[in-house]
């Protein structure tokens, strides 16, 4: 089977959309209904394509899996200002950036999560970078609490980690969407900024 021809030095082809369509389908799918329960024939239904086209972009399933791992995430977590105080607005609005995050990234990080339960190696790898590079970027906003700031990054961690597990039980589907709304923000958000013990000077009205 030829290759869709190359448009203009780094413009996509029809190839590479058509690929990306793929890759797109199959990360909602695998994220949705595990590796185990997602079938080729069932990604190329959904592309509008056949089983023959997909293993021309990737000879077997698992070769779909791997490429999937080469997205990376959209979106940067926000950077501190240097010598900025440590604050409840500042720990709302890291709540509220990490929810943001997350749901952008809501198939990425559920594919992510199924593959680790199942042992993946690559999986596993990338679970810790993406919580070894969470935990930096907060240390910068927690540097203010001096020799306190990495319990408290770990404190806000595992708050965070545990309402939004929580969250995801209580809307299912819905998760993405109830993550972006302002009221579940701002409710999630005081929930955290009440177990964070702030500087005296900080929490002083």
């Amino acid at each position: 089977m030829a290759r869709d021809p190359g448009g203009p030095a780094g413009e996509p082809t029809r190839g590479d959309d058509t690929r990306a369509r793929i890759l797109a389908v199959a990360m909602e799918a695998f994220a949705r209904d595990g590796f185990d329960g997602t079938s080729v024939r069932s990604i190329a239904s959904r592309c509008g394509l056949s089983d023959a086209a997909v293993f021309y972009y990737f000879p077997t399933k698992r070769h779909l899996l791997e490429a999937l791992w080469n997205e990376a995430p959209s979106g940067e977590f926000p950077r501190a200002e240097p010598g900025a105080p440590l604050t409840r607005e500042r720990i709302a609005d890291l709540v509220i950036a990490t929810m943001r995050l997350s749901a952008r990234n809501f198939s990425y990080l559920r594919l992510v999560a199924r593959e680790v339960l199942r042992s993946d190696a690559t999986a596993t790898a990338l679970r810790n970078a993406s919580r070894a590079r969470w935990r930096q970027a907060l240390h910068e906003h927690f540097a203010a609490a001096g020799p306190r700031a990495a319990a408290l990054v770990d404190l806000f961690m595992a708050a965070v980690t545990g309402y939004l597990l929580r969250l995801e039980i209580e809307t299912g589907d819905d998760y993405p969407q109830a993550m972006l709304d302002p009221a579940v923000q701002a409710r999630v958000a005081r929930a955290v900024q009440d177990l964070i013990p702030l500087p005296a000077a900080a929490s002083a009205p």
